[in-house]
């Protein structure tokens, strides 16, 4: 289509709007626009030209030499129905983050071992988990390779830089120091509190599995909690989906003290309930209203109460990391500490909890010792 046009100046000219066709890389209908010509008959010549090197020889501008981000997008929206809506919403997060301050407009085939291992150097230095953003790039590049785009994967040859954890926080707790916080948890902490900090201790539950519980998943008399829902955050609503995997699903065993601590809470929450006007909940770790505890306020509560009473910084999955070096210094097979943490196999709970205390370190000697003198 030709349309004639006037410009500031008042001069005509001719513009033309062009359907060029479906693009096979991105499988959209692409269109242009060109304008600008003296003549009706040049906008004519001009549009017969795109058509012809259309047809003779593709989008070559824009499928041939896609952009990282053109790739990322096309790559997302096979990812994303494969996945739960969290999984997908974090990776189009970290992409979102990656292509703003690292791909912007760059052809994917034009980064290099070099500028990827630059790239990698920057996020290790800003991000401790970069390992989650370089593996978004290491499957667009995956992607990227079955669809014969790039030939080789930048990320394969890089070197990694060792992640460590942050410098102010403990992986793990010891028993003392575990013993030592319940105690002042137990005296300064709200109830709730309280009560979900010493489940997370004792149970290994990762922080979604505890905020999600309810109480028809919590056997009392049996002391069995039931691992059926995950506790999510989708487009800014809290909302309840399955574990994190099949193995996640699953069955723990809980202590005497730990069952009296969640009997306790249950009649303090009735008590705040009906103090409050509220409805029963079936939510375990509920605020005054009943709803679900927000997550980066159980974070950022866990943070304060640490500080205030000087006592070990540690995160809240850093209480799972807990339980789990505890019962390996209590000397509980790994088999078995894999099946309560729910991980999906063992080698992850082994390569997870490599880091043994001093007590533990002593404790594989001494038994060495005895295996030898028996």
């Amino acid at each position: 289509m030709i349309k004639k046009y006037l410009t500031k100046d008042g001069e005509t000219r001719y513009m033309l709007q062009v359907y060029l066709g479906v693009d096979p890389f991105t499988g959209k209908q692409k269109r242009t626009t060109r304008r600008g010509f003296k003549t009706q008959k040049e906008a004519k010549k001009a549009e017969r030209e795109l058509l012809l090197s259309v047809e003779e020889n593709g989008f070559t501008d824009h499928s041939s030499k896609p952009t990282f981000e053109e790739v990322a997008n096309l790559w997302l929206e096979s990812y994303e129905t494969t996945v739960k809506p969290t999984t997908y919403q974090n990776t189009r997060k970290y992409l979102n983050i990656l292509i703003k301050d690292y791909f912007s407009d760059i052809r994917i085939e034009s980064i290099s071992v070099s500028m990827m291992q630059q790239i990698v150097l920057k996020l290790s230095k800003r991000y401790t988990a970069y390992s989650l953003y370089l593996s978004v790039v290491n499957r667009v590049f995956k992607f990227a390779m079955s669809l014969g785009i790039v030939q080789a994967n930048p990320v394969d040859r890089i070197i990694r830089p060792k992640q460590q954890p942050p410098k102010s926080e403990k992986i793990a707790l010891t028993k003392e120091e575990l013993n030592q916080f319940l105690t002042l948890a137990k005296e300064h902490a709200r109830p709730v509190l309280y009560a979900a900090w010493h489940t997370l201790a004792y149970t290994g539950l990762r922080k979604g599995e505890l905020l999600g519980l309810e109480w028809s998943d919590i056997d009392l008399d049996n002391k069995v909690i039931s691992v059926q829902h995950n506790l999510v955050m989708v487009n800014g609503k809290y909302r309840i989906q399955s574990p994190k995997t099949r193995k996640s699903i699953r069955k723990i065993t809980i202590d005497d003290i730990t069952a009296s601590v969640l009997k306790s809470w249950k009649l303090e929450q009735k008590k705040l309930f009906f103090k409050n006007g509220v409805k029963n909940s079936n939510i375990v770790f509920s605020g005054s209203s009943g709803e679900y505890l927000d997550k980066s306020h159980f974070r950022v509560s866990l943070k304060k109460f640490l500080k205030r009473y000087d006592l070990p910084a540690i995160t809240v999955h850093g209480l799972r990391h807990t339980h789990a070096s505890l019962l390996f210094e209590a000397g509980v097979e790994p088999k078995t500490i894999s099946d309560r943490l729910g991980h999906a196999n063992i080698q992850t709970t082994l390569d997870m909890y490599t880091h043994l205390n001093d007590n533990q370190r002593s404790d594989v000697a001494d038994r060495l010792l005895k295996f030898l003198e028996a």
